[in-house]
């Protein structure tokens, strides 16, 4: 599966596909060679990003626009 980005509405599997839900990836990024994302759900703790391996990810549902991508970047740059 190719790399999801910042925007993109994902279905996420987790304990081998008991636990099933949806959410927007808010920040991607690498930790110790693992690919992390950011979620944040609507139906898993409204209002938190909660932090997942991107093997969670079953499948892309949409994918962001070029748009968010740089709303992303300039929310990341002003937050210091």
């Amino acid at each position: 599966m190719s790399r999801v980005q910042v925007g993109d509405i994902v279905e996420l599997s987790c304990l081998g596909g008991a636990f099933m839900f949806t959410g927007k990836v808010v920040e991607t990024f690498r930790i110790s060679g693992q690919d992390e994302i950011l979620v944040e759900s609507d139906t898993v703790r409204p209002g938190e990003r909660l932090c997942f391996s991107q093997r969670h990810v079953s499948r892309v549902i949409s994918r962001g626009s070029e748009r968010d991508a740089l709303e992303s970047i300039i929310d990341e740059i002003t937050r210091g």
